[in-house]
């Protein structure tokens, strides 16, 4: 099977899906226009379409004979955010964005499914390709499996385009390779009045200033220097004008690290801190902590597959391994069901204008990838499928 000749045959067609998406961007949890037109598309002999939600389609394809079932993921939502370039094709929603590259997954994802339903005589196994929603921070995996149309994979496989990588290089290697991601917000509370008698007050600003240089504190000495671990304190907000002392102050931002036990000490570390330097200033702190999902660890067999399966479409000088990222990804929530597998699709293309970084209002797909990445996740299907 020539999966890379069959992707560039349908190359056209692709391209017009993506574009066509790219310019009708859906939020989490929202992508119903999305789900109808990858049904549309995929409303083909050979496919069985799962549609459990109207933001949920589980494509099927079963092959001819015995073997493994393989689930592929590829996430479908957008980013609320203003899309700054001048694409013919540039989004038409205000406000919103497919900034990420999650376009491009559902075109690839689609076109998948159409290969293997083209093929699925000569195949084994069965394949689900789930067009999950809701993946930027929003719980998207767990509602997928929340519906048990996928309790019964063996294997999952998910793609990312990646714009820090060279365009047409395929990235595959085991281990961690995406951090386990926390929101948080805390609220400190204090008591207000006049700016000109601070001794009335408790300043939750003057706390909130503590509680954030303290927080530094827990990378640099409450975990080991061998670990990696992140404390971000992203937005910072009180008051409403320069002669009056607030009455709250609220903190929101992210935890991130590689490892179960580390990610125990560091909630511990972090709740300890807030505490006890809001005593210290007179305040009570109140602490929601959103762990979004766990550590994204590649199954070292199925990504030994996958760089099998990129040995077939590029020189052994694009094949590269991952760097492990402390970006998260929810696709870490499958690993409760079956090995995962998350490999990455360079597209940064300088003569193209392909190189801003994901989740900027510049970001652009470099569209020559997408028949690549249709290739590359069929033929690791295929290989899972017949271990």
């Amino acid at each position: 099977m020539d999966f890379l000749s069959d992707a560039k045959a349908r190359e056209a067609d692709m391209r017009a899906f993506f574009e066509d998406l790219h310019q009708y961007p859906e939020p989490s949890h929202g992508e119903v226009r999305t789900n109808a037109r990858v049904r549309e598309l995929l409303a083909v002999p050979g496919i069985e379409l799962l549609t459990p939600k109207e933001n949920i389609t589980i494509a099927v394809v079963r092959g001819a004979r015995p073997g493994k079932t393989v689930g592929m993921r590829f996430d479908t939502d957008a980013l609320q955010m203003q899309e700054l370039t001048d694409l013919p094709y540039k989004s038409k929603v205000e406000g919103m964005m497919h900034g990420c590259g999650h376009d491009a997954h559902t075109t690839v994802g689609a076109y998948v499914s159409l290969l293997l339903a083209q093929h699925r005589d000569e195949l084994c196994g069965a394949y689900k390709i789930i067009f999950q929603p809701a993946e930027e921070g929003e719980r998207g995996a767990k509602e997928v499996i929340a519906t048990g149309l996928v309790d019964d994979v063996d294997a999952f496989y998910a793609l990312h385009v990646w714009s820090p990588y060279e365009t047409g290089t395929l990235h595959a290697s085991a281990g961690g390779v995406c951090a386990e991601p926390d929101m948080f917000k805390v609220t400190l509370h204090g008591r207000g009045g006049h700016g000109a008698v601070p001794e009335a007050c408790i300043d939750p600003i003057t706390a909130g200033a503590a509680v954030v240089q303290s927080l530094q504190c827990i990378p640099s000495r409450f975990i080991s220097p061998m670990q990696s671990v992140v404390v971000t304190v992203g937005s910072f907000h009180a008051g409403t004008r320069c002669n009056i002392i607030a009455q709250d102050a609220v903190l929101e931002g992210t935890l991130r690290c590689f490892d179960d036990e580390v990610h125990a000490k560091l909630l511990e570390a972090f709740r300890r801190i807030i505490e006890d330097v809001a005593h210290a200033h007179g305040c009570t702190a109140e602490i929601e902590i959103n762990e979004v999902c766990g550590v994204t660890v590649n199954d070292a067999r199925l990504a030994q597959l996958a760089r099998e399966a990129a040995a077939g479409l590029v020189p052994p000088e694009k094949i590269r391994p991952q760097e492990p990222s402390m970006l998260g990804d929810d696709f870490a929530d499958y690993r409760v069901i079956a090995p995962c597998c998350y490999v990455q699709a360079g597209m940064n293309n300088p003569e193209k204008g392909c190189t801003a970084a994901h989740h900027h209002g510049l970001f652009t797909v470099d569209e020559d990838v997408l028949p690549l990445c249709v290739a590359w996740m069929a033929g690791c299907a295929v290989r899972a499928a017949g271990e």
